[in-house]
């Protein structure tokens, strides 16, 4: 094991990001606790690189360096009360429980990475977010409320003296998950199309700049608070499904009314799909961050590449 080696604590980490996140570590040699609720996974893996937990009791006596939160359940779905619920449960409860799980240890973990989310800002066409800024004012917009008790709940462990780190990440790019899965199909069969006038604001990220953005801010020990885990060049709807399409080089000449999405999604369409909101990753490039792929193009040249 590396000198450098740590102990880290991952809940999330078999889904789009935390799986890919976890095969990074992994070659840097760290210990990695996968907190999973798949009670098939309990164990080793990866010789002895890997522990599933199914539960936090587990490694109630391992001192852990490190703790990343990532788990939630999906928002991309129509949010009836019932999947609220599921929505707001899956990010407080758990991180609720993280925070009680560092608090009863003797040693503390170091750093805290919690996941959050670009929706923290709200819906807005015209302002530029950065990390200064507070959240949406607007009590009825649900993602912007749950990124608030999400931030407050993992505040907690700042309170405890552990470095905590909100991690708002927007829209990730890859090929096998998250939104570009789900768009690729239609646009190879050129039927890929615009949503509404395009102009709301998609504050996007390659996975691949997600995973070293998130090391990153587990080696330069100066970083904490609220990161925006978005791309400096974010893109309008239009702008990215002209992008899209040329570089499948296909057509791109659709658009799908809003009253569609409305039918379809109800108040998830009205904050996601046809609002928006332009967010820079501030606190990131004036830490000396640097993006591989910084510009809609470069992403998708890698990703239509693999």
């Amino acid at each position: 094991m590396r000198k450098n080696a740590k102990k880290i604590l991952i809940t999330g980490g078999t889904g789009f990001i935390g799986k890919h996140l976890c095969d990074r570590l992994i070659k840097e040699d760290h210990t990695l606790y996968i907190l999973t609720r798949n009670k098939k996974m309990n164990g080793t893996g990866n010789g002895h690189a890997k522990f599933y937990l199914n539960n936090l009791s587990q490694i109630q006596n391992i001192d852990i360096d490190i703790v990343i939160n990532l788990a939630g359940e999906t928002i991309a779905q129509r949010w009836t009360d019932n999947a609220k619920h599921t929505i707001y449960n899956s990010r407080i409860a758990t991180t609720r429980d993280i925070v009680h799980f560092m608090r009863s240890k003797q040693t503390l973990p170091t750093l805290f990475i919690s996941g959050s989310a670009v929706g923290y800002y709200g819906v807005n066409h015209h302002k530029t977010f950065t990390e200064e800024n507070g959240p949406s004012t607007i009590n009825s917009q649900f993602a912007s409320s749950l990124c608030k008790a999400w931030e407050d709940e993992a505040s907690h462990a700042a309170d405890l003296g552990i470095r905590t780190v909100f991690l708002r990440i927007g829209p990730v790019l890859e090929k096998d998950g998250g939104m570009l899965a789900k768009l690729l199909p239609s646009f190879r069969l050129c039927l890929g199309s615009q949503i509404g006038d395009g102009r709301q604001w998609l504050s996007w990220i390659d996975r691949d700049d997600l995973i070293e953005l998130i090391l990153f801010i587990i080696h330069q020990k100066n970083i904490d608070g609220p990161v925006n885990a978005t791309s400096p060049n974010p893109v309008t709807n239009k702008e990215f499904s002209l992008a899209l399409a040329e570089a499948l080089h296909r057509p791109c000449f659709l658009k799908t009314p809003e009253f569609v999405f409305k039918l379809i999604f109800d108040q998830m369409a009205e904050e996601i799909m046809l609002n928006g909101q332009k967010v820079l990753p501030e606190k990131a490039s004036h830490y000396g961050f640097e993006f591989s792929y910084p510009t809609i193009q470069q992403s998708f040249l890698k990703i239509l590449r693999a």
